[in-house]
């Protein structure tokens, strides 16, 4: 059947159809193209905030080969971890006293060797005032004694509210692990 054998109601209808069928697929092609216009905008955004970390990285570059070259040159070597671990431990039974802290159940921890560094943890519970935990935490934390505190969960004593109990892990970095030839 040809266009011009049809009735002047089938071409109506044929008009009709043909135009909801135009608005369908208009309708579905700008929705595709507003969904990858959305998604590209997304992916440029994405991209922008990442040269600008590349930009921000490359001004600071200088910085962080200082802070990397003082690193390498301050990290104490490890040595035997049984005695590290000892030191550590004493050092942080040290510094509590200090501070009227109070710690209980040392367990001495395994070395880890993150990129960088080698980690060498001790886990504590601890007790005292806010301000002795607090001075403890700081003085603990000083800067070329590379101790870290890993892990913590503090907790205020509910009989006394001016008492606070920790279960800290309290690490020592040191020298990265030479690789064996």
């Amino acid at each position: 059947m040809t266009l011009s054998t049809m009735n002047p109601r089938e071409r109506m209808l044929l008009a009709a159809a043909a135009g909801v069928l135009a608005v369908v697929v208009s309708v579905y092609l700008i929705k595709f193209i507003l969904a990858q216009r959305l998604e590209y905008s997304r992916q440029l955004a994405t991209t922008r905030s990442k040269v600008e970390l590349l930009k921000k990285r490359e001004t600071e570059r200088d910085l962080w080969a200082r802070r990397d070259a003082w690193l390498t040159q301050k990290l104490p070597p490890l040595g035997d971890p049984d005695v590290a671990s000892k030191a550590l431990r004493e050092a942080v039974l040290e510094i509590a006293k200090k501070h009227t802290v109070t710690l209980e159940a040392p367990a001495p921890g395994v070395p880890t060797y993150p990129p960088g560094h080698t980690s060498l943890a001790v886990r504590f519970d601890a007790k005292g005032t806010w301000e002795a935990m607090f001075n403890f935490l700081f003085e603990l934390q000083g800067v070329e004694q590379f101790t870290a505190i890993e892990q913590s969960e503090i907790k205020v004593n509910r009989e006394d509210k001016t008492q606070v109990r920790a279960t800290l892990t309290i690490a020592r970095w040191f020298a990265p692990r030479q690789a064996v030839p």
